[in-house]
Formats: structure tokens, sequence, C-alpha cells
């Protein structure tokens, strides 16, 4: 296996184990060729969403969401970057200072989430008055 592959083996498996630390449901899911819609399946409020994980240097983001969108076939998407950098010192890519890793949605399922939140806590305080 490359070394950039490994690396995104390992950001991957990185992301189903946070996942499932908060109690989601999520799996990597395997590569299919044609049929392949991304690198991670996870239920959010309800949802199937595929995460695309990156863990590089540099990343076009809108051309890797766009990407992203097209492989998923219309189920939200998300992806998730780990911004690798060389240092000197060290033989591996290290993460950048601040923020390790980001999150990255379209406008429109980041609205979604915010709604689907908003309705939920709203459902949550109404059952509590």
């Amino acid at each position: 296996m490359s070394k950039a592959k490994a690396q995104g083996t390992t950001h991957e498996s990185w992301i189903v184990n946070e996942f499932k630390k908060i109690g989601f449901s999520a799996r990597r899911i395997a590569e299919g060729g044609s049929a392949d819609e991304g690198d991670v399946e996870v239920f959010i409020q309800g949802s199937r969403w595929i995460l695309e994980g990156k863990a590089r240097q540099n990343l076009n983001v809108q051309q890797t969401l766009g990407k992203a969108r097209k492989k998923a076939n219309g189920l939200p998407v998300a992806v998730v970057w780990k911004r690798l950098v060389k240092v000197a010192g060290y033989t591996n890519r290290q993460p950048v200072e601040g923020e390790r890793v980001v999150v990255i949605l379209s406008w429109e399922d980041f609205l979604a989430v915010l709604n689907n939140g908003l309705r939920e806590n709203t459902i949550i305080e109404k059952e509590k008055e």
C-alpha cells in the first residue's frame, strides 16, 4: 500500500471511530469503482450521509465537494479534511497547528442540518413544558 493510501485509510478509520465514540452509526465504504459513493457512511439525524476523507496538504474545496456530491448520487455529503504539511525534523507530513480537521459542507446541506437540529430542539423544548 502506498504512503498516501495508508494515510487516507488511517484518516477514514479515525473519522469512523470519532463518530462511534459519540454514538453514531458509521462505517468505511469499500471502494466500488464506478459504484464508489465515497469513503465513509454515517447516519445523521436519520439521514444517510456520505463523507469524503482527505488527508493532504492542499485541497480545492469546491472541486472536491462537487466530486463527492456526484459520487454520492444526491445524498448529503461532507468533506473531512485533515491538512498535513512537511515539517522539518519529521519524515511524515504532520497536521497543521490550529484547526487540525475541518468539515466542509455545501450551503444547502449546512442549512438542512441546522433546520433539522432546530426542529428537534423545538420538539424537545415543547416536551419539557
